[in-house]
């Protein structure tokens, strides 16, 4: 049952809502954008709006729906649960669907974190969000804020270790898709413009 919930949540976790969205509503492609990730800012620089909304809503939830029903619904181990409750961030991080590329994943972490504690991780998160973004100039500083608050209020609060490691696990995810953006040629090109 374990691995069926590994890869329903993996697979999950790899729709990458804002490309098929956007190819087929739109006839845009969100990746062209910004970063160039697959995620919902990138879909709303390409569409707008109505793309960005949608991306929004369908990449939170892609990760709060299984990881939900896994949490809510059986009786997962805890250390199983850790691995359940990451394959969404691994699946948008390298979604299978292109070519294990994909975005940072900040909204499924979202979803997965109100999958597994409803509003309390979430409400620290997005407090975490609205400070990186008014304190902090750099996009990728801004994201790393969300674990940089998040790990130590779990571990304040006392929360089981497997939620620790489950927000080391998505920061080192992140951490790899930040540093692959910096070494990307298109990133390197921008940089050396004068």
């Amino acid at each position: 049952m374990v691995a069926v919930w590994l890869v329903i949540s993996y697979l999950s976790g790899a729709l990458p809502w804002a490309v098929w969205l956007g190819r087929r509503f739109y006839g845009v492609d969100p990746r062209q954008q910004g970063d160039g990730n697959p995620g919902a800012l990138n879909a709303y620089r390409a569409g707008g709006r109505r793309l960005g909304t949608a991306t929004l809503i369908l990449d939170f939830l892609k990760a709060f729906v299984p990881v939900f029903v896994a949490r809510w619904g059986f009786d997962f181990a805890p250390h199983e649960l850790l691995w359940i409750a990451l394959m969404p961030s691994l699946g948008h991080a390298f979604s299978v669907f292109l070519r294990f590329r994909g975005g940072r994943g900040l909204v499924t972490w979202f979803g997965v974190w109100t999958a597994l504690t409803l509003y309390e991780a979430p409400l620290v998160m997005g407090a975490a969000a609205i400070a990186g973004t008014r304190l902090l100039k750099s996009g990728e500083a801004r994201a790393l804020a969300i674990p940089a608050v998040l790990i130590p209020y779990l571990l304040l609060r006392g929360s089981p270790s497997w939620m620790v490691w489950l927000v080391v696990a998505q920061t080192l995810i992140l951490g790899l898709k930040i540093s692959a953006l910096y070494l990307s040629p298109q990133r390197r090109g921008v940089a050396s413009r004068p």
